[in-house]
């Protein structure tokens, strides 16, 4: 059987991406017509049988024809792998004879998490549960190990497996850097809105992850993070992380580090617990990260999962990024960032993905990595001091309330 690939005009020019595990499934939904099947599990895929058929396949939302030809025992494959809301019309030796329009309620849908960030992931929970919501369907999810405790916490009513046998559709978040799984160029959408891209979604509501352990600790504590994915999305001032450290002691707050390693070294830098923090590191269940969290005066840390566990888990986070722009992970009103040196490259579009982790713009120089060297401990200690302001301010406005 010949496979034919169709796209809307924005994706013409692009080759078929290459998931050949998702292409080989079997299609999920059989019709009374013999060979005739389809499903929407790598993008739509429909395959036509031998015959006198004619098929029509737009996007229902927005009319576009994406597909209008004469075929014959072929499987069609759309390059669109985000969600559309395919519709296609069949006619058979000039009868139209099928007519189908994506509606998953009663279905399982299945999202490929797997291969992505901690923070990517947390990201999307919101949109994998509004999206079972709106569509009154069964879920399930591709996501590794270590974050399926949190799905069976906080989403309780999606299944953590491999793509079933009888999914109506899948969607990839993991991939969404090719422009085939997301409608939008990431780099210029906040991680925020990237589920809602992929799913085709307008909202979500916050998941909260809520502790599931009473608070272990009665003195005020902060918990921070030194540590990220990389190095080089870290933290590079030297004492910057001592003066801070130093800083929350004297105002009586413990200070818990709770990165996963105790020391990290890649890109040339080595970035270890800061002097003076309590050794909370450890590869421990992320369910015992959220009771730290949950029960924490606020967290610090860099663009990391971390960080978004702590966002999560209803924390208030100081977030210390210079790779980033201000508003590409999610909104914090006490975000640290150096404005008047170079930040933002990851976010850049004019640059390869991947060239950002040896500064692209002022590698060999002076200028290295100065987003992150040139954020001084005065600017976190003042975002430190504007959230304990905030702090009392709500706390000041409620006993007056009362």
């Amino acid at each position: 059987m010949e496979r034919k690939y169709f796209s809307a005009p924005r994706l013409n020019e692009l080759t078929p991406a290459n998931f050949a595990y998702y292409e080989l499934k079997p299609l999920a939904v059989q019709t009374t017509y013999p060979g005739l099947a389809f499903d929407f599990n790598f993008g739509l895929r429909l395959k036509i049988p031998a015959g006198n058929w004619h098929v029509k396949i737009l996007d229902h939302d927005s009319e576009i024809v994406c597909f209008d030809e004469k075929i014959s025992d072929t499987l069609l494959v759309s390059k669109e792998k985000f969600f559309v809301r395919w519709e296609f019309f069949l006619r058979l030796d000039g009868q139209e004879v099928f007519h189908h329009l994506y509606n998953p309620a009663d279905w399982n849908v299945h999202f490929y998490l797997e291969n992505s960030g901690m923070g990517d992931k947390i990201s999307a929970f919101p949109y994998v549960e509004e999206f079972r919501k709106k569509w009154n369907c069964r879920v399930s999810c591709t996501i590794e190990p270590y974050m399926q405790e949190l799905v069976n916490l906080y989403l309780p009513q999606v299944d953590c497996c491999p793509l079933p046998a009888d999914s109506y559709a899948t969607y990839f978040f993991a991939a969404a850097f090719n422009p085939q799984f997301c409608p939008e160029e990431i780099r210029k959408l906040s991680m925020e809105k990237l589920g809602q891209q992929i799913f085709g979604l307008q909202r979500a509501e916050k998941i909260i992850f809520r502790p599931t352990k009473s608070r272990q600790i009665k003195e005020p504590y902060v918990c921070i993070a030194a540590q990220a994915s990389a190095t080089f999305k870290t933290w590079l001032n030297p004492g910057g992380w001592f003066t801070v450290v130093d800083y929350l002691k004297r105002l009586g707050y413990r200070v818990l580090c709770i990165d996963k390693n105790r020391e990290q070294t890649d890109h040339g830098f080595t970035v270890k617990i800061p002097d003076g923090a309590e050794d909370f590191t450890g590869d421990i269940p992320l369910s015992e990260r959220v009771n730290l969290l949950a029960y924490a005066e606020f967290f610090i840390g860099m663009p990391s999962g971390l960080a978004w566990l702590a966002q999560a888990a209803d924390c208030p986070v100081v977030l210390i990024s210079g790779i980033t722009p201000a508003w590409f992970e999610f909104s914090t009103p006490y975000r640290v960032i150096n404005r008047l040196v170079c930040f933002g490259c990851h976010n850049d579009i004019n640059l390869r993905w991947g060239d950002f982790e040896n500064c692209p713009r002022h590698k060999g120089t002076d200028r290295a990595y100065e987003c992150s060297k040139k954020i001084s401990a005065r600017q976190v200690i003042q975002t430190i001091n504007q959230l304990l302001d905030d702090k009392r301010s709500r706390r000041l406005k409620n006993s007056n309330f009362i």
